[in-house]
């Protein structure tokens, strides 16, 4: 899986009272309805293919289509006019290669208790017919699972450290309706899970009630602005130095153990502890935060991170998420350096890289796409 949801920020301040720490974490928080994605084995142009369903007041209703290149791994993306989507949320694998507004011939994607129903048809930059028919649905009730996307296993230059969090995740199941995908009138292998036989699964991923969190973001530093801290829509910062975002029903927190304040560190100290961050709830990954302060300057570090470690999965996707590593594996490549400027307007800013060790391609190796 190599598309991640994420729509536009809406940003608002938050006031900080004179008590309130400074604290070296940002956060954004997101929703989408429904995303379905496919990876193709065959194209010669495209390796995947992802819809992405909104219907809320923030974003509007309607579809975004991607497609990610084969060949360079950049991501052409159509969205029905109205929708309300912000390009700089979406760069991934190779960056963006084209943004178009577009018509679709049909664009459809709804989540039912006994499966997914998906239908997309629209004209690709390039004038390739782009079809797409998915439906599952078989009067059987679904057990679907909590998993966290691999998105930020393959994006190259990261601008956050990405958080795809899927509710209600499940395979398109094997059906009297095969799914098909057709790109300029061929139609293009799907990619495989091995024991298909015994499974009787797509490598078709879909699922609702998606949130996405942005930890620390490239170009979203926390800054004081009338006595308050530049903040997304949301997001409050506890004494107990908790950073906390939610959107609808949806709640992400970044805890630091023990709380930080650089504002009280003392000129040459050092500090350092741990961190974790929770999306509705289930722990998604943590790490090792260190400080060290030089007059009105605080050099700061958030590293050492966690593997996601799934809760109870049904016995398909603990399966491949322990045959696959980096599922569990990709948060151990992201370190982030920054820089916290204190004094009358604190600000706080920084930036992410991968360390080494990371191999996005493995999940194509696993899966032939």
């Amino acid at each position: 899986m190599r598309a991640a949801p994420h729509g536009p920020h809406e940003r608002a301040a938050v006031r900080r009272l004179p008590g309130d720490p400074v604290v070296p974490i940002t956060l954004r928080i997101d929703r989408v309805a429904a995303l379905l994605n496919a990876e193709l084995a065959d194209d010669p142009v495209y390796d995947g293919v992802e819809l992405q369903w909104f219907d809320d007041e923030a974003h509007g209703t309607g579809m975004l289509a991607f497609l990610s290149r084969r060949e360079d791994r950049t991501v052409d993306y159509y969205l029905q006019p109205g929708l309300r989507l912000d390009p700089r949320g979406y760069e991934i694998g190779g960056g963006t290669r084209s943004w178009s507004v577009t018509k679709f011939a049909a664009a459809r994607l709804a989540v039912a208790e006994d499966g997914v129903d998906a239908e997309v048809r629209f004209t690709d930059v390039d004038g390739r017919l782009i079809e797409l028919r998915v439906d599952d649905r078989d009067g059987a009730l679904r057990h679907r699972a909590r998993l966290l996307a691999p998105v930020s296993a393959g994006i190259v230059r990261p601008t956050s450290l990405l958080l795809v969090w899927m509710n209600a995740f499940d395979l398109v199941r094997a059906t009297a309706t095969p799914p098909c995908v057709r790109i300029d009138g061929r139609t293009a292998e799907i990619g495989r899970l091995p024991g298909a036989r015994l499974h009787r699964r797509h490598l078709i991923k879909y699922a609702a009630s998606v949130v996405v969190v942005e930890l620390n973001p490239d170009g979203d530093e926390q800054s004081a602005v009338d006595g308050s801290i530049g903040v997304s829509t949301g997001v409050s910062i506890g004494t107990g130095g908790a950073v906390t975002a939610v959107r609808g029903d949806h709640r992400a927190e970044v805890t630091l153990v023990p709380c930080v304040d650089l504002r009280t560190m003392a000129d040459g100290a050092c500090a350092e502890g741990r961190w974790r961050v929770t999306v509705d709830g289930a722990r998604i990954t943590g790490g090792r935060w260190a400080a060290a302060r030089t007059r009105d300057e605080v050099c700061v570090e958030l590293d050492d991170l966690e593997r996601w470690q799934p809760g109870r999965l049904p016995w398909l996707l603990r399966l491949v998420t322990a045959v696959v590593p980096v599922f569990r594996r990709w948060p151990t490549t992201y370190t982030w350096r920054g820089t916290a400027l204190l004094g009358a307007a604190p600000s706080v800013s920084g930036c992410w890289r991968r360390t080494g060790g990371h191999d996005g391609d493995s999940y194509r190796r696993a899966t032939g796409s």
